[in-house]
């Protein structure tokens, strides 16, 4: 598996950029709920102050997520625009900066990945008139539950008379 791996030694003072990609199994993730569907994509800029290497840019990576509201999957890129690491440094002549752009894209995953995510909000199986969750205003539904005044039990107790 490709690594992005910084050699000390010939990074030049001012720095240097560091563009490509690394295979989507660096993500280590296939299961029912989320899949990488592309290679992680980095654009970033590598400098080393002392005893520290400081790395900034920009990071995405494609992903398949299950939606929570209808169960269906959406495609959805997640991006960090503004990635910002460094790592000590000691005797070492080579830094490998991969790891920590596989946690920072994970870290962003949606928390309740929903088709909206992934610029489906439209197409997901979940947006019917009855579906009143996250909506904002009126839902279209023209009736409302009706309201009784009755005790808790009386549920149980039509079942009883049904019998």
């Amino acid at each position: 598996m490709k690594r992005l791996l910084v050699e000390l030694e010939n990074l030049p003072e001012a720095g240097k950029k560091y563009s490509g990609e690394l295979d989507s199994e660096i993500f280590g993730i296939d299961d029912e709920e989320v899949s990488s569907i592309g290679p992680l994509s980095f654009d970033l800029h590598v400098q080393r102050f002392e005893n520290e290497l400081f790395v900034r840019g920009n990071i995405s990576a494609p992903f398949k997520f299950r939606c929570v509201r209808c169960l269906g999957y959406f495609d959805y890129v997640v991006e960090v625009c503004d990635f910002a690491t460094s790592f000590q440094i000691d005797s070492q002549n080579v830094v490998d900066v991969s790891d920590s752009l596989r946690e920072e894209i994970v870290l962003d995953f949606p928390a309740y990945p929903k088709c909206a995510d992934g610029g489906m909000e439209n197409d997901c199986m979940a947006q019917t008139p009855y579906f009143g969750v996250d909506k904002k205003g009126g839902t279209g539904v023209n009736s409302s539950a009706p309201i009784r005044n009755s005790g808790v039990w009386d549920a149980l107790n039509e079942l009883g008379d049904h019998h």
